[in-house]
């Protein structure tokens, strides 16, 4: 009977012991998914303008700004037609970019399919009487570097494009 008494002991300790080990598991995941949602709000939440400048300027420290420009030459010539006045005309437009970071050219060589694309929509949303104007071609140049210029930050983080050069402006 002795032998009885202790196998009945060491049963309702066996179920209070996984009792305590299934409470002692759930608290703590709840502490660790607490904690880890804490660390998500408290790293990418927040509108502090600030730690948004500190940012800034970081990412413009990665981006080599000195030494030799890099010239990459973009081998396909853009082509768009406009509508005016009833006529059918036409831009042939060679491009070449420039920049100091052999990094960024790379990255453009990798994003070419996307960056041709934008810059044919941004061509082929110009005025064609506009771009008959050293104004209108100074604009399209600022607004071609810019728009190359989001698609690197969009992929890779940063900018780097200095400049765009035309190489080729054909208006017919």
């Amino acid at each position: 009977m002795a032998d009885d008494e202790l196998d009945v002991g060491a049963e309702e300790g066996k179920k209070g012991g996984k009792k305590k080990l299934i409470i002692i598991i759930v608290v703590a995941l709840l502490v660790l998914g607490g904690g880890g949602a804490a660390a998500f709000f408290f790293l990418m939440g927040g509108d502090d303008s600030e730690a948004a400048e500190g940012e800034e300027v970081a990412v413009e420290e990665m981006v080599q700004t000195e030494g030799p420009a890099i010239y990459l030459d973009l081998d396909q010539a853009f082509v768009v037609d406009f509508m005016v006045s009833g006529k059918q005309r036409y831009l042939q437009l060679n491009m070449t970019l420039k920049s100091r970071d052999q990094g960024q050219i790379d990255a453009v060589k990798i994003h070419m399919p996307l960056i041709r694309n934008s810059l044919v929509l941004l061509f082929s949303s110009q005025s064609f009487d506009e771009l008959q104007t050293i104004e209108g071609k100074q604009a399209l140049k600022l607004a071609a570097v810019e728009t190359v210029n989001n698609i690197l930050t969009q992929e890779t983080g940063l900018g780097g494009i200095e400049d765009v050069l035309f190489t080729n402006f054909v208006m017919q």
